[in-house]
């Protein structure tokens, strides 16, 4: 009930604006610049000896990458590998690391939904070699809200329509945190205002007049903000409308500061307590 008033309050929206550019980008329009994201990665899944963008991936560690749970949870059985110091997926770079995913951790109460649980830590076969082009980003202390000004980056589509648009170099954008009370009233179930997906364990991110937001592909990529200088995991993109950046409606992501205990009890595993996915 409440995922069909969502889609149908997408499709609304979409009837109804008459302002979006349907060329823009949806992560902003603008290319990142080289090691401007060092902790991004792009995650990808083999199909016979190919490997395809499937999501992003945040450096947290030389071993361990965190991504999405809806990045796996529909292909336990796959082989992934993760590359980073990249800009283009279209070709090499002398700034690139590959490196294959030994296995990957679901977070045990993600249910495939808007899920405020939609994270999963990936650990790699060999670790990083850390560069100016390749660096992990800083975990916030836990229970950290943020607020104002974060910025998101991707590979994902840059089309605001149905069909998805693949961009040449890594996206990036900056946009504000949307107030959680605020986000969830936005996301409400019209028929039931009481019954909303969004949580206290969400950040929702604006604007919400559209044109500026993540789309498939970007899931599991970061959301990061400046604190003293260095870069500070805020969120980790995940859900996004069937059309992206559509006016009304915020975009959804896992705030990171609600899983730092279960981030580090997964990187430093009690082998009763944990159960690995590969």
């Amino acid at each position: 009930m409440l995922k069909g008033a969502i889609l149908c309050l997408c499709l609304s929206a979409v009837l109804a604006s008459t302002t979006v550019d349907r060329g823009s980008r949806v992560a902003g329009g603008t290319d990142a610049l080289a090691a401007e994201y060092p902790y991004i990665v792009s995650v990808q899944r083999f199909l016979l000896l190919r490997a395809n963008h499937v999501c992003g991936g945040t450096i947290i560690n030389d071993f361990h990458v965190l991504s999405a749970a809806e990045c796996f949870a529909s292909n336990l059985n796959s082989r992934y590998r993760v590359q980073a110091g990249k800009l283009s997926l279209n070709q090499f770079e002398i700034t690139e690391q590959t490196i294959n995913v030994l296995n990957f951790v679901i977070h045990p109460s993600y249910d495939q939904s808007l899920s405020p649980f939609n994270i999963a830590v990936i650990r790699l076969t060999s670790p990083f070699g850390f560069t100016a082009f390749i660096q992990p980003i800083n975990l916030p202390a836990p229970d950290t809200i943020h607020s104002g000004i974060v910025r998101f980056a991707g590979w994902g589509s840059t089309s605001v329509s149905l069909l998805p648009s693949t961009p040449a170099l890594l996206q990036q954008a900056r946009v504000a945190v949307f107030p959680n009370p605020a986000c969830q009233a936005l996301m409400a179930d019209p028929e039931d205002p009481q019954m909303t997906p969004i949580t206290p364990l969400h950040v929702c991110l604006g604007p919400v007049t559209g044109g500026i937001g993540p789309c498939s592909g970007d899931a599991g990529g970061p959301v990061a903000q400046v604190v003293d200088g260095r870069h500070e995991l805020v969120g980790i993109l995940g859900w996004s409308p069937p059309i992206c950046a559509i006016p009304g409606l915020p975009s959804v992501t896992v705030r990171a500061s609600a899983h730092i205990a279960w981030i580090n009890a997964v990187i430093n595993p009690n082998p009763e307590e944990l159960k690995s996915t590969n």
